[in-house]
């Protein structure tokens, strides 16, 4: 029997963080990311500090904070 109930293979965070501009200074992010829901929240937080770095800004761990928040980057 297949179950239409599956339990989804994704979850979504919202996040905002302090970050530093180079050139600007600090300034305030923020967004929604979608990760397996296998990942833990410190890996969650890895990868939003790991994409804020590819913006070309940095910070540090604590100051990125996640917050559940199922659907927020759904369209469907």
């Amino acid at each position: 029997m297949t179950s239409i109930n599956a339990a989804p293979s994704t979850i979504d965070y919202a996040w905002h963080a302090w970050v530093t501009v180079p050139g600007e200074g600090r300034a305030f992010a923020h967004g929604t990311v979608t990760v397996p829901v296998s990942f833990c929240w410190d890996r969650v937080t890895c990868e939003v500090a790991a994409w804020l770095g590819s913006q070309g800004t940095t910070g540090r761990l604590a100051d990125i904070h996640l917050i559940l928040a199922p659907h927020a980057g759904r369209t469907d």
